[in-house]
Protein backbone atom coordinates (compact mmCIF):
# COMPACT_ATOMS: atom_id res chain seq x y z
CA UNK A 1 0.00 0.00 0.00
CA UNK A 2 3.08 2.52 0.31
CA UNK A 3 3.74 2.05 -3.26
CA UNK A 4 0.20 3.24 -3.98
CA UNK A 5 -0.08 5.90 -2.02
CA UNK A 6 3.92 6.84 -3.26
CA UNK A 7 2.09 7.23 -6.81
CA UNK A 8 -0.90 8.94 -5.57
CA UNK A 9 0.37 11.35 -3.19
CA UNK A 10 -1.10 10.01 -0.13
CA UNK A 11 -0.05 8.16 3.15
CA UNK A 12 -0.60 4.62 3.63
CA UNK A 13 -3.54 5.60 5.79
CA UNK A 14 -5.66 6.86 2.83
CA UNK A 15 -4.60 4.06 0.65
CA UNK A 16 -5.99 1.79 3.36
CA UNK A 17 -9.52 3.68 3.54
CA UNK A 18 -9.90 3.58 -0.09
CA UNK A 19 -9.29 -0.14 0.01
CA UNK A 20 -12.14 -0.50 3.13
CA UNK A 21 -14.93 1.82 0.97
CA UNK A 22 -14.45 0.82 -2.41
CA UNK A 23 -15.10 -2.93 -3.31
CA UNK A 24 -13.60 -2.78 -6.67
CA UNK A 25 -10.08 -1.79 -5.54
CA UNK A 26 -7.70 -4.10 -7.19
CA UNK A 27 -6.96 -7.35 -4.90
CA UNK A 28 -3.50 -8.09 -3.79
CA UNK A 29 -1.81 -9.91 -5.80
CA UNK A 30 1.21 -11.46 -3.18
CA UNK A 31 2.35 -10.49 0.40
CA UNK A 32 0.70 -10.54 3.44
CA UNK A 33 -2.51 -10.00 5.01
CA UNK A 34 -0.65 -7.10 6.88
CA UNK A 35 1.83 -5.96 4.06
CA UNK A 36 -0.52 -6.59 0.82
CA UNK A 37 1.12 -6.16 -2.55
CA UNK A 38 -0.80 -5.07 -5.66
CA UNK A 39 0.06 -5.31 -9.53
CA UNK A 40 1.33 -1.96 -10.30
CA UNK A 41 -0.78 -1.13 -13.53
CA UNK A 42 -3.84 -2.64 -11.88
CA UNK A 43 -3.53 0.06 -9.55
CA UNK A 44 -2.43 2.49 -11.87
CA UNK A 45 -5.85 2.10 -13.52
CA UNK A 46 -7.72 2.33 -10.63
CA UNK A 47 -6.18 5.57 -9.46
CA UNK A 48 -7.28 7.01 -12.95
CA UNK A 49 -10.60 5.47 -12.72
CA UNK A 50 -11.26 7.06 -9.40
CA UNK A 51 -9.39 10.58 -10.35
CA UNK A 52 -6.92 9.96 -7.71
CA UNK A 53 -3.97 10.90 -10.25
CA UNK A 54 -3.90 12.46 -13.31
CA UNK A 55 -1.70 10.83 -15.36
CA UNK A 56 0.31 7.43 -14.69
CA UNK A 57 3.93 7.75 -12.48
CA UNK A 58 6.14 6.03 -13.82
CA UNK A 59 4.48 4.04 -16.29
CA UNK A 60 5.11 4.52 -20.03
CA UNK A 61 1.52 4.48 -22.02
CA UNK A 62 0.59 4.85 -25.88
CA UNK A 63 -2.00 7.53 -27.27
CA UNK A 64 -4.82 6.49 -29.57
CA UNK A 65 -6.20 8.75 -32.12
CA UNK A 66 -9.34 6.80 -34.00
CA UNK A 67 -11.76 7.65 -36.42
CA UNK A 68 -14.74 5.67 -37.59
CA UNK A 69 -15.13 6.15 -41.54
CA UNK A 70 -18.74 5.49 -41.59
CA UNK A 71 -19.98 7.99 -39.37
CA UNK A 72 -16.62 10.27 -39.02
CA UNK A 73 -16.80 9.93 -34.85
CA UNK A 74 -13.38 10.08 -33.21
CA UNK A 75 -11.77 8.90 -29.67
CA UNK A 76 -8.59 10.21 -28.25
CA UNK A 77 -7.68 7.41 -25.63
CA UNK A 78 -4.15 6.52 -23.69
CA UNK A 79 -3.12 2.93 -23.40
CA UNK A 80 -1.32 2.42 -19.88
CA UNK A 81 2.11 -0.27 -19.66
CA UNK A 82 1.36 -1.03 -23.46
CA UNK A 83 2.65 -3.90 -25.60
CA UNK A 84 2.57 -3.25 -28.89
CA UNK A 85 3.27 -5.88 -31.33
CA UNK A 86 4.30 -5.13 -35.56
CA UNK A 87 4.10 -7.51 -37.95
CA UNK A 88 6.53 -8.38 -40.38
CA UNK A 89 4.89 -9.64 -43.13
CA UNK A 90 2.10 -8.16 -45.13
CA UNK A 91 -0.53 -10.72 -44.55
CA UNK A 92 -0.23 -10.46 -40.64
CA UNK A 93 -1.83 -8.01 -38.15
CA UNK A 94 -0.54 -5.61 -35.40
CA UNK A 95 -2.09 -5.52 -32.24
CA UNK A 96 -1.33 -3.43 -29.10
CA UNK A 97 -2.56 -3.75 -25.52
CA UNK A 98 -2.66 -1.91 -22.47
CA UNK A 99 -4.82 -0.53 -19.26
CA UNK A 100 -7.54 1.74 -19.89
CA UNK A 101 -10.47 3.06 -18.04
CA UNK A 102 -13.79 1.39 -18.61
CA UNK A 103 -15.69 4.13 -20.37
CA UNK A 104 -12.76 4.52 -22.21
CA UNK A 105 -12.88 0.81 -23.48
CA UNK A 106 -16.38 0.83 -24.35
CA UNK A 107 -16.37 3.33 -26.92
CA UNK A 108 -13.37 2.20 -28.50
CA UNK A 109 -15.56 -1.51 -28.79
CA UNK A 110 -18.39 0.89 -30.19
CA UNK A 111 -15.99 3.15 -32.66
CA UNK A 112 -14.39 -0.09 -33.96
CA UNK A 113 -17.27 -2.13 -34.09
CA UNK A 114 -18.82 0.12 -36.99
CA UNK A 115 -18.64 -0.96 -40.61
CA UNK A 116 -14.78 -2.45 -41.22
CA UNK A 117 -13.17 -1.13 -38.47
CA UNK A 118 -11.74 2.31 -37.23
CA UNK A 119 -8.81 3.59 -39.03
CA UNK A 120 -5.94 5.08 -36.78
CA UNK A 121 -5.10 8.91 -37.40
CA UNK A 122 -2.08 8.78 -35.14
CA UNK A 123 -0.66 6.03 -32.60
CA UNK A 124 2.21 7.52 -30.67
CA UNK A 125 4.08 4.63 -28.43
CA UNK A 126 7.16 3.77 -26.87
CA UNK A 127 9.89 2.53 -29.09
CA UNK A 128 8.69 2.90 -32.59
CA UNK A 129 8.16 6.51 -34.76
CA UNK A 130 4.48 7.65 -34.59
CA UNK A 131 1.99 5.54 -36.73
CA UNK A 132 -1.00 5.48 -38.74
CA UNK A 133 -3.48 3.04 -40.12
CA UNK A 134 -6.05 3.07 -42.64
CA UNK A 135 -8.34 0.90 -41.51
CA UNK A 136 -9.39 -1.96 -40.19
CA UNK A 137 -9.21 -1.45 -36.84
CA UNK A 138 -11.04 -3.55 -33.89
CA UNK A 139 -11.19 -4.22 -30.09
CA UNK A 140 -10.03 -7.93 -30.28
CA UNK A 141 -9.32 -9.05 -26.11
CA UNK A 142 -11.00 -7.40 -23.13
CA UNK A 143 -9.74 -8.86 -19.91
CA UNK A 144 -9.53 -7.49 -16.27
CA UNK A 145 -7.03 -8.54 -13.55
CA UNK A 146 -8.28 -8.23 -9.82
CA UNK A 147 -11.02 -5.88 -9.70
CA UNK A 148 -10.54 -2.47 -11.60
CA UNK A 149 -8.02 -3.17 -14.62
CA UNK A 150 -9.31 -3.41 -17.88
CA UNK A 151 -6.62 -4.28 -20.44
CA UNK A 152 -7.84 -4.23 -23.73
CA UNK A 153 -6.53 -5.26 -27.23
CA UNK A 154 -6.62 -3.56 -30.44
CA UNK A 155 -6.09 -5.07 -33.68
CA UNK A 156 -5.62 -4.07 -37.24
CA UNK A 157 -4.36 -5.23 -40.67
CA UNK A 158 -0.44 -4.73 -41.08
CA UNK A 159 -0.31 -3.70 -44.53
CA UNK A 160 -2.30 -0.49 -43.74
CA UNK A 161 -0.02 0.24 -41.28
CA UNK A 162 2.77 3.30 -42.11
CA UNK A 163 4.30 6.04 -40.96
CA UNK A 164 2.43 9.12 -39.62
CA UNK A 165 2.82 12.34 -41.90
CA UNK A 166 4.99 15.03 -39.77
CA UNK A 167 3.47 18.14 -39.01
CA UNK A 168 -0.27 16.58 -39.80
CA UNK A 169 -2.82 15.56 -37.13
CA UNK A 170 -3.31 12.14 -38.55
CA UNK A 171 -2.67 10.43 -42.11
CA UNK A 172 0.09 8.59 -43.74
CA UNK A 173 2.83 10.24 -45.04
CA UNK A 174 2.35 10.94 -49.57
CA UNK A 175 5.57 9.66 -50.80
CA UNK A 176 6.47 7.81 -53.93
CA UNK A 177 9.37 5.56 -55.58
CA UNK A 178 11.39 7.68 -58.03
CA UNK A 179 12.06 5.43 -61.38
CA UNK A 180 15.55 6.23 -60.91
CA UNK A 181 17.86 6.16 -57.84
CA UNK A 182 17.76 9.48 -56.33
CA UNK A 183 21.14 11.61 -57.81
CA UNK A 184 23.32 13.56 -55.24
CA UNK A 185 21.60 16.59 -55.54
CA UNK A 186 18.33 14.57 -54.37
CA UNK A 187 17.20 16.79 -50.94
CA UNK A 188 14.55 14.74 -50.47
CA UNK A 189 13.40 13.03 -47.44
CA UNK A 190 13.86 9.30 -47.67
CA UNK A 191 11.35 6.67 -46.54
CA UNK A 192 12.42 2.87 -45.15
CA UNK A 193 10.44 1.17 -48.46
CA UNK A 194 13.20 3.40 -50.34
CA UNK A 195 10.77 5.94 -51.36
CA UNK A 196 11.12 9.67 -51.05
CA UNK A 197 9.30 12.64 -49.71
CA UNK A 198 9.36 15.20 -52.05
CA UNK A 199 10.29 18.82 -51.20
CA UNK A 200 9.99 21.65 -53.22
CA UNK A 201 13.62 22.98 -53.12
CA UNK A 202 15.19 19.38 -54.41
CA UNK A 203 16.45 19.97 -57.89
CA UNK A 204 15.76 16.58 -58.98
CA UNK A 205 12.17 16.07 -57.99
CA UNK A 206 10.92 19.58 -56.79
CA UNK A 207 9.10 20.60 -60.16
CA UNK A 208 8.88 17.53 -61.73
CA UNK A 209 7.34 14.99 -59.43
CA UNK A 210 4.33 13.15 -61.35
CA UNK A 211 6.54 12.09 -64.46
CA UNK A 212 9.20 10.86 -62.19
CA UNK A 213 8.11 9.01 -59.63
CA UNK A 214 5.00 6.37 -58.75
CA UNK A 215 3.53 7.23 -55.38
CA UNK A 216 2.63 4.79 -52.60
CA UNK A 217 -0.71 5.24 -51.14
CA UNK A 218 1.09 3.97 -47.58
CA UNK A 219 4.00 3.10 -45.66
CA UNK A 220 6.08 0.80 -43.97
CA UNK A 221 5.31 -3.36 -45.07
CA UNK A 222 2.15 -1.83 -46.89
CA UNK A 223 4.66 -0.01 -49.62
CA UNK A 224 6.81 -3.63 -49.35
CA UNK A 225 3.67 -5.42 -50.89
CA UNK A 226 2.76 -3.97 -53.31
CA UNK A 227 2.98 -4.83 -56.89
CA UNK A 228 6.30 -4.52 -58.56
CA UNK A 229 8.15 -3.27 -55.00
Amino acid sequence: MTTIGRIAGVGRAAVANWRRRHPNFPAPAGGTATHPEFDRPAAVAWLLAHDKITVPSGVPSATLVLRADGTGRELRCRLDDPWLQLATDAADDDRISGWMSDQDADVLAALTAEGEGAAVRRLAAPGTVPLTVLGGARVIDRSRRGAGALRVTVSWPGALRGPLAPGQVGGPARHGVPHTAPGPECRCARQTCGGIVPTPYCPEHGATVEPVMAWHPGGGIRCAALPGH
